[in-house]
């Protein structure tokens, strides 16, 4: 065999291993499975205030077994092992009645699920609690009377809490 061909040789053999070689994945070479995606940085969720107080209701007692059950699991969400930086809860009325007394009503709303959450591991110096009453509509009702009203005007009615993860 000549030189040549001996190189020849000696180069499709080195050709030929290093295809090899780059058809066969070792565990090293294969390709990591994607990383999960990050955690949020901030959520906001709506609770129904008829869903956690009765109408006209607002205190801790008031809430309903079903209104435990999302307190429970948005204080569960709070407690993970991801550091909050702010959480507001804000509290909404509809427009039935005196604007104070809606205020006042939003208010110790707000104060009563924030205290809740406080009962229930979420930092206190972390939360804050205000009351808007009935100045953040999400509903107008404008013909209904009596107890349709009170249907209709049920979104309004609402405890908002917004939440912001330390980065």
């Amino acid at each position: 065999m000549s030189f040549r061909s001996l190189s020849a040789a000696l180069a499709a053999c080195c050709i030929a291993s290093g295809l090899a070689a780059c058809a066969t994945n070792t565990p090293a070479e294969q390709a990591a499975a994607p990383l999960p995606p990050p955690p949020p940085s901030a959520f906001a969720e709506d609770l129904d205030s008829d869903g956690l107080f009765a109408f006209g209701k607002a205190g801790i007692d008031d809430i309903s077994p079903a209104g435990r059950a999302a307190l429970d699991r948005l204080a569960a969400r709070l407690s993970s092992e991801q550091p909050l930086e702010v959480v507001h809860v804000i509290g909404h009325s509809d427009r039935i009645g005196n604007p104070r007394a809606n205020l006042r009503l939003s208010t110790q709303r707000a104060e009563a699920v924030r205290g809740y959450l406080v009962e229930h591991g979420v930092p206190a110096d972390r939360i804050t609690a205000v009351g808007r009453g009935d100045v953040e509509p999400v509903v107008d009702c404008t013909s209904e009377r009596g107890e349709v009203l009170i249907a209709c005007l049920a979104p309004n009615r609402r405890v908002e809490v917004r939440v912001r993860f330390a980065d």
